[in-house]
């Protein structure tokens, strides 16, 4: 399962985006940011993550991380099987 590593929500604010900025630049759209405020990572595109990574200046394994889950056994399973 893929985790956010940073609260992005605060990174974003620390960087000058908010959801006025947001709408008013419509480089993220208010939804895609009340996703990321969320900790919602199955809600965003690579587009989105590619703005983040360029808002703070940042590499995607900067921003998230890989942690196994039993689901991800699961689908493990399923494919050997």
């Amino acid at each position: 399962m893929l985790k956010y590593k940073i609260d992005i929500s605060d990174a974003l604010k620390r960087a000058g985006v908010n959801m006025y900025k947001a709408k008013k630049t419509g480089i993220i759209g208010q939804a895609t940011l009340k996703k990321l405020q969320d900790e919602n990572v199955t809600g965003i595109t690579l587009k989105t993550l590619n703005c983040v990574c360029a808002i703070l200046e940042l590499q995607p394994k900067d921003i998230l991380e890989y942690v196994d889950t039993e689901e991800d056994e699961d689908i493990r399973n399923k494919i050997k099987s």
